[in-house]
């Protein structure tokens, strides 16, 4: 059995059959994502290009009565949401190599330098290397952006240890600071 056409399934729509309307922007789907992915190499940008168009085709078809093609109309709807993406990608490209070029980039707030701060929590930190150096060794590693997966494989623990024991050292950590304590 052949697949039934793009316009045939529209035509039965339209007369009244609304178990057609599934099948359709099934069809639609597939057909859609075939051609967007020909020209967005994004599997997942594809997707979302697709999901728009058929966003906008459902808010659209009933409405208008094709003389010609429905299935012009709606491969021009998608082509022009694959066109609008291209543009805006282009847009945005054009946009960061020019703050690049200008060096306009957004730059971090500077830290605030707050010794006292400082002070505390450096000697938090100490107090809870003292305690337990594996908490010290967590927050540190941490800190400096490690991903769990590498924390672990350092430490030599599994996720759940890290996880519990990550919770435990800011415990602390939070605890320390707030009583302020400075018996050393």
């Amino acid at each position: 059995m052949t697949e039934p056409d793009i316009n045939y399934l529209y035509n039965q729509v339209r007369r009244g059959d609304a178990t057609k309307e599934k099948h359709l922007f099934q069809l639609l789907s597939d057909k859609f994502l075939y051609f967007a992915l020909h020209r967005i190499w994004d599997k997942a940008d594809a997707e979302e290009i697709v999901q728009n168009a058929l966003m906008t085709i459902h808010k659209e078809y009933i409405k208008i009565d094709f003389k010609v093609s429905f299935a012009a109309w709606a491969y021009k709807v998608l082509n022009n949401k694959i066109l609008d993406y291209i543009q805006t990608k282009r847009r945005r490209g054009s946009l960061m190599r020019d703050a690049i070029r200008d060096n306009r980039l957004p730059r971090p707030a500077p830290l605030v330098e707050n010794p006292e701060l400082k002070r505390r929590l450096l000697f938090c930190l100490e107090k809870i290397g003292r305690r337990n150096i594996r908490y010290a060794r967590i927050l540190n590693l941490h800190y400096q952006g490690f991903s769990t997966t590498e924390i672990c494989e350092k430490i030599k623990l599994t996720k759940r240890v890290f996880y519990t024991s990550l919770f435990r050292a800011r415990t602390l950590l939070v605890s320390c600071l707030k009583n302020e304590d400075t018996d050393q």
